[in-house]
């Protein structure tokens, strides 16, 4: 039986409040040497992905990097670099393991990699939205000018 990585505990849930809805892009980390820290960062890409699914009708595409922290602390590893890989191809997103103690360089092209990720989802929605056709336009018109009529 296969069980989804967003079966939870109610307890698990409840980490993220209001950044999910507007935020264009995630960096999920968790401690290579603490399990619990990478059972977090699961229910953390589950709650993105549910919000982003609910408040951007169907729009859950949006950035997301999983990064497991620590990477010089392999001795005490508690979490393998094959199930924080597993949980970013179920969770759809990028994976990368790094020491922020021992190179920046990694976390740099990192954040340089989601930024570029982040332009590029913002240009594509734009360009949809551009061709979304009149009836779009209808009714965003009819948005605006219809409350106003409604609190006048």
């Amino acid at each position: 039986k296969h069980l989804s990585p967003c079966q939870q505990s109610s307890e698990a849930r409840c980490i993220l409040e209001e950044p999910v809805d507007w935020a264009d892009g995630f960096v999920v980390v968790y401690n290579i040497s603490d399990r619990s820290s990478f059972i977090n960062a699961k229910s953390i890409l589950c709650q993105i992905r549910e919000a982003r699914t609910d408040s951007c009708k169907g729009d859950s595409d949006v950035p997301v990097c999983l990064v497991g922290n620590k990477q010089d602390l392999c001795h005490v590893r508690q979490v393998r670099e094959d199930e924080g890989r597993s949980l970013a191809q179920e969770t759809r997103c990028h994976f990368q393991e790094v020491s922020a103690a021992e190179s920046y360089q990694d976390i740099a092209g990192l954040f340089t990699r989601l930024i570029r990720q982040v332009m590029e989802h913002l240009k594509y929605r734009a360009d949809r939205r551009r061709y979304s056709g009149s009836k779009s336009m209808a009714k965003l018109i009819n948005n605006v000018f219809g409350k106003r009529r409604k609190s006048v």
